[in-house]
Protein backbone atom coordinates (compact mmCIF):
# COMPACT_ATOMS: atom_id res chain seq x y z
CA UNK A 1 0.00 0.00 0.00
CA UNK A 2 2.79 2.45 0.89
CA UNK A 3 4.44 1.92 -2.51
CA UNK A 4 1.12 2.49 -4.30
CA UNK A 5 0.54 5.64 -2.25
CA UNK A 6 3.92 7.07 -3.24
CA UNK A 7 3.30 6.26 -6.91
CA UNK A 8 -0.14 7.91 -6.89
CA UNK A 9 1.13 11.02 -5.09
CA UNK A 10 3.69 11.54 -7.87
CA UNK A 11 1.08 11.51 -10.64
CA UNK A 12 -0.27 14.96 -11.61
CA UNK A 13 -3.78 13.47 -11.88
CA UNK A 14 -3.82 12.54 -8.18
CA UNK A 15 -1.36 15.02 -6.67
CA UNK A 16 -4.02 17.45 -5.37
CA UNK A 17 -6.22 14.75 -3.83
CA UNK A 18 -6.64 14.80 -0.05
CA UNK A 19 -4.23 12.41 1.64
CA UNK A 20 -7.04 10.32 3.16
CA UNK A 21 -8.60 9.75 -0.28
CA UNK A 22 -5.19 8.79 -1.69
CA UNK A 23 -4.58 6.35 1.17
CA UNK A 24 -7.83 4.55 0.42
CA UNK A 25 -7.24 4.67 -3.33
CA UNK A 26 -3.77 3.19 -2.79
CA UNK A 27 -5.38 0.05 -1.34
CA UNK A 28 -7.49 -0.61 -4.44
CA UNK A 29 -5.22 -0.94 -7.49
CA UNK A 30 -4.02 -4.25 -8.81
CA UNK A 31 -0.72 -4.98 -10.51
CA UNK A 32 -0.69 -6.78 -13.79
CA UNK A 33 2.01 -8.33 -15.90
CA UNK A 34 1.71 -8.50 -19.67
CA UNK A 35 3.81 -10.33 -22.22
CA UNK A 36 4.69 -8.96 -25.65
CA UNK A 37 1.59 -8.63 -27.86
CA UNK A 38 -0.85 -9.11 -24.93
CA UNK A 39 -3.90 -6.90 -25.52
CA UNK A 40 -5.10 -4.69 -22.66
CA UNK A 41 -8.02 -3.56 -24.80
CA UNK A 42 -8.97 -3.32 -28.44
CA UNK A 43 -10.95 -0.92 -30.57
CA UNK A 44 -14.61 -1.00 -29.55
CA UNK A 45 -14.00 -2.10 -25.94
CA UNK A 46 -15.14 -0.01 -23.00
CA UNK A 47 -11.83 1.12 -21.53
CA UNK A 48 -13.03 0.93 -17.94
CA UNK A 49 -9.65 1.37 -16.24
CA UNK A 50 -6.53 3.47 -16.08
CA UNK A 51 -2.99 2.16 -16.12
CA UNK A 52 0.24 3.40 -14.64
CA UNK A 53 3.15 1.81 -16.50
CA UNK A 54 5.63 0.58 -13.89
CA UNK A 55 8.07 -1.07 -16.29
CA UNK A 56 8.12 -2.07 -19.92
CA UNK A 57 6.22 -0.47 -22.77
CA UNK A 58 2.63 -0.30 -23.96
CA UNK A 59 1.79 0.67 -27.51
CA UNK A 60 -1.39 2.28 -28.81
CA UNK A 61 -2.15 1.03 -32.32
CA UNK A 62 -4.77 1.19 -35.01
CA UNK A 63 -5.51 -1.14 -37.88
CA UNK A 64 -4.18 0.36 -41.08
CA UNK A 65 -5.01 -0.39 -44.65
CA UNK A 66 -4.26 -3.87 -45.99
CA UNK A 67 -4.23 -5.38 -42.50
CA UNK A 68 -1.21 -3.43 -41.29
CA UNK A 69 -0.87 -2.19 -37.73
CA UNK A 70 -0.02 1.48 -37.30
CA UNK A 71 1.58 2.72 -34.08
CA UNK A 72 -0.05 5.83 -32.65
CA UNK A 73 2.00 6.25 -29.49
CA UNK A 74 4.12 4.36 -26.97
CA UNK A 75 3.85 4.57 -23.19
CA UNK A 76 6.80 3.84 -20.93
CA UNK A 77 7.45 3.63 -17.18
CA UNK A 78 5.82 6.54 -15.37
CA UNK A 79 3.12 7.17 -17.98
CA UNK A 80 -0.48 7.23 -16.73
CA UNK A 81 -3.01 6.15 -19.36
CA UNK A 82 -6.79 6.19 -19.30
CA UNK A 83 -7.80 8.82 -16.75
CA UNK A 84 -10.91 9.69 -18.80
CA UNK A 85 -12.04 6.07 -18.50
CA UNK A 86 -12.40 6.50 -14.74
CA UNK A 87 -15.35 8.88 -15.17
CA UNK A 88 -17.64 6.85 -17.39
CA UNK A 89 -17.99 4.70 -20.47
CA UNK A 90 -15.18 5.35 -22.92
CA UNK A 91 -15.23 3.28 -26.09
CA UNK A 92 -11.71 2.62 -27.38
CA UNK A 93 -10.81 4.07 -30.75
CA UNK A 94 -7.49 2.20 -30.74
CA UNK A 95 -5.86 -1.00 -29.48
CA UNK A 96 -3.55 -1.02 -26.45
CA UNK A 97 -1.05 -3.83 -26.15
CA UNK A 98 2.25 -4.66 -24.51
CA UNK A 99 5.25 -4.16 -26.76
CA UNK A 100 7.50 -6.11 -24.42
CA UNK A 101 7.15 -7.60 -20.95
CA UNK A 102 5.29 -4.88 -19.06
CA UNK A 103 4.05 -4.34 -15.52
CA UNK A 104 1.23 -1.92 -14.75
CA UNK A 105 -0.73 -0.64 -11.79
CA UNK A 106 -4.45 -0.72 -12.66
CA UNK A 107 -7.24 1.41 -11.23
CA UNK A 108 -10.69 0.51 -12.45
CA UNK A 109 -13.68 2.80 -12.87
CA UNK A 110 -15.71 1.15 -10.12
CA UNK A 111 -12.92 1.69 -7.58
CA UNK A 112 -12.49 5.30 -8.60
CA UNK A 113 -16.22 5.98 -8.47
CA UNK A 114 -16.26 4.75 -4.86
CA UNK A 115 -13.57 7.31 -4.01
CA UNK A 116 -15.68 10.04 -5.65
CA UNK A 117 -18.67 8.98 -3.54
CA UNK A 118 -16.68 8.90 -0.30
CA UNK A 119 -14.79 12.12 -1.01
CA UNK A 120 -17.01 14.55 -2.98
CA UNK A 121 -14.23 17.16 -2.91
CA UNK A 122 -12.20 14.90 -5.22
CA UNK A 123 -14.51 15.36 -8.23
CA UNK A 124 -13.59 19.00 -8.99
CA UNK A 125 -9.92 18.16 -8.40
CA UNK A 126 -10.23 15.30 -10.91
CA UNK A 127 -11.89 17.53 -13.47
CA UNK A 128 -9.16 20.14 -13.03
CA UNK A 129 -6.50 17.44 -13.55
CA UNK A 130 -8.19 16.18 -16.74
CA UNK A 131 -8.51 19.69 -18.16
CA UNK A 132 -4.86 20.36 -17.39
CA UNK A 133 -3.82 17.13 -19.12
CA UNK A 134 -5.93 17.89 -22.22
CA UNK A 135 -4.40 21.36 -22.39
CA UNK A 136 -0.87 19.95 -22.03
CA UNK A 137 -1.61 17.36 -24.70
CA UNK A 138 -2.86 19.95 -27.17
CA UNK A 139 0.04 22.35 -26.47
CA UNK A 140 2.45 19.51 -27.26
CA UNK A 141 0.59 18.65 -30.46
CA UNK A 142 0.49 22.28 -31.60
CA UNK A 143 4.24 22.56 -31.24
CA UNK A 144 4.86 19.26 -33.06
CA UNK A 145 2.18 19.46 -35.78
CA UNK A 146 2.90 20.43 -39.33
CA UNK A 147 0.76 23.31 -40.67
CA UNK A 148 -1.23 20.83 -42.76
CA UNK A 149 -2.45 19.15 -39.57
CA UNK A 150 -3.66 22.24 -37.66
CA UNK A 151 -7.25 21.54 -38.72
CA UNK A 152 -7.15 18.45 -36.51
CA UNK A 153 -6.32 20.44 -33.41
CA UNK A 154 -8.67 22.42 -31.21
CA UNK A 155 -9.90 19.91 -28.65
CA UNK A 156 -9.43 22.53 -25.91
CA UNK A 157 -12.01 24.68 -27.69
CA UNK A 158 -14.76 22.05 -27.21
Amino acid sequence: MHQNLELLKELPFFSAFPLQALKILALLPTRGDFLPEDLLYEKGDDTDRAYLVLEGCLVLTTNGENGTTETIRKFIAGDFIGSLSLFGQNIALFNLKAEKKTRVLTIDREQFQKILEQFPEVQPLSLKAVLKEINRWERTNISEAAPCCFSRLGVTAL
